[in-house]
């Protein structure tokens, strides 16, 4: 029992070291129509998402800063995922604009977590060969003003309909998804995050590889 004792402690402590949440996050479903935001968890982690628009031109040259959406105007929960309504006449994707008409601009969904990530990236639906999408790392200066800093422009799918736009593990708290071109016209359907282990988690696993240590001295 005793030469058994360092590998019950070994198996106890991984499995506590591997319990960090994770998962999908679904936007599909319900319809809900357009609010200022919308909320989702997982496992104790709330995302908050609000609709903002831009307007870049093809050389991605800042014209104006992004603004939120609200009241008649913001985020649209449809069956297949988010989109954004910007304007009386715009549709229920998320969709870019033209950077010379100020009626039409590039719209873009701001996701905001209650915690640090692991951000592992989103797939999109309705997309065409014409579609690509952009990700930025968003500081939140207050509720009507950001910065962005680029992740990736301008990035294609592997295939129409729904795709994957996966990234390695990324670390933050806010995220914009957006688009900047004028033919880009898609749905946000879900995204993946895992859980940023905390301080007592990184202990355990310290114990975990002095458990292993202890398991080979006995061995």
């Amino acid at each position: 029992m005793f030469n058994k004792l360092p590998k019950i402690i070994t198996t106890f402590l991984l499995i506590l070291s591997t319990t960090a949440s994770a998962g999908y996050i679904d936007f599909t479903g319900t319809n809900e129509g357009i609010a200022d935001e919308f909320i989702f968890e997982q496992d104790g982690i709330i995302l908050t998402i609000s609709a903002w628009t831009t307007n870049v031109n093809s050389n991605q040259e800042v014209i104006s800063d992004w603004k939120r959406l609200s009241g008649l105007y913001g985020v649209y929960k449809g069956g297949s995922g988010l989109g954004v309504i910007s304007n009386d006449i715009d549709g229920y994707h998320l969709d870019g604009g033209s950077s010379s008409n100020l009626n039409d601009l590039d719209e873009g969904l701001l996701f905001v977590f209650s915690e640090q990530v692991n951000f592992w990236g989103f797939a999109a639906d309705y997309l065409s060969d014409n579609d690509d999408l952009n990700l930025s790392y968003v500081n939140i200066l207050n509720s009507d003003e950001i910065t962005t800093t680029d992740i990736f422009i301008d990035r294609k799918a592997d295939s129409d309909g729904y795709a994957g736009f996966p990234i390695s593990g990324i670390v933050g708290t806010a995220f914009m998804v957006w688009v900047d071109g004028n033919d880009d016209d898609v749905r946000i359907a879900d995204t993946y995050i895992t859980e940023v282990p905390e301080p007592s988690s990184l202990f355990i696993f310290s114990l975990v590889l002095v458990g292993m240590v202890v398991q080979r001295r006995f061995k």
